[in-house]
């Protein structure tokens, strides 16, 4: 349910975010606006994100359980690299324009249509932001972070746009009010690569399995101390994060007289705690416990998921 919700809200803010580029493209036919300009080229990026973020969650949920048995947690991490390259291009090309007008400042004409729209894009992105970031909580899934991430940045700078435009085009009479448009653009441009830089750092991580955090390692020590007495030796404890997803690992041994019954009942107990002490805090995990040879290691060791 979870995941036709995040596709649902996703093809939602798709089919507004092409409604909002089809009215900035007209809006920008009109004006000088560097501050419109840069919106535009924003919102051309929100509407590639947005594409990309359903594309992902509906190829996610139809994804072969047999073919890609960890899921497809990497492929969300991939496409969060893409929009970041993607953005920027669009900061270079927005850039160009805002310094143009430092150079050579204008003052702003006929900014009526853009401000209606930047007024609109305020309001559509602040609804989507909530729900994204509402349904993130709950799904703990990069796309949604990365979606709710990309609204909450719109909302800012088309607010930004929208008072530097409005106060550029009702003062323009005043020479230095012409300096506020260019201004507002690189506001919205200082939005852009805060979001590139916080989507780079995030995919790159994840794609190089990067470890869980120092909270959970706590977590998973304090289970193991509580269980002190279901096992006889401690092996590597390995994590990683695999998409929305956590995966430990924990390499156990035990008393060489215990039976294979006895090893599992441990074994299911611990499973059970690990998973129990992430769910608490909000995380989903996968826990398998890998069997330490009893003797001399042979490099043979067994798993139990």
């Amino acid at each position: 349910m979870s995941g036709s919700a995040s596709q649902k809200l996703s093809f939602q803010a798709m089919i507004f975010t092409i409604a909002l580029f089809s009215l900035y493209v007209v809006a920008a036919s009109f004006t000088n606006s560097a501050a419109i300009f840069t919106d535009l080229l924003a919102t051309s990026f929100d509407l590639t994100a947005l594409t990309t973020c359903w594309l992902v969650l509906r190829l996610a949920s139809r994804a072969n359980p047999g073919r890609y048995a960890y899921g497809l947690g990497k492929l969300e991490n991939l496409a969060e690299m893409m929009i970041a390259v993607l953005q920027s291009a669009l900061v270079i090309i927005a850039s160009s324009r805002a310094v143009a007008l430092v150079l050579h400042p204008q003052p702003v004409e006929g900014a009526g249509p853009g401000l209606a729209v930047a007024a609109l894009a305020v309001i559509g992105n602040a609804y989507f932001n909530r729900k994204a970031l509402r349904l993130a909580r709950e799904t703990k899934s990069p796309v949604l972070e990365a979606q709710a991430r990309v609204h909450l940045v719109s909302t800012i700078g088309s607010l930004s746009v929208f008072i530097g435009t409005l106060i550029a085009s009702t003062f323009h009479t005043i020479s230095w009010i012409a300096y506020l448009d260019p201004l507002a653009s690189f506001i919205v441009i200082s939005f852009m690569v805060y979001n590139i830089w916080a989507m780079l750092s995030n995919s790159v991580g994840s794609l190089l399995d990067q470890a869980i955090g120092e909270a959970g390692q706590l977590r998973i020590l304090r289970v193991l101390t509580k269980h002190f007495n279901d096992f006889d030796e401690l092996g590597d404890i390995r994590t990683r994060q695999l998409g929305g997803k956590m995966m430990v690992e924990l390499h156990l041994g035990f008393e060489n007289d215990w039976s294979v019954e006895q090893a599992r009942q441990a074994v299911w107990r611990i499973t059970k705690a690990v998973k129990k002490e992430f769910t608490d805090a909000g995380d989903e995990v996968d826990v398998a416990v890998v069997l330490l040879p009893a003797g001399p290691s042979d490099g043979a060791e067994t798993a139990y998921a």
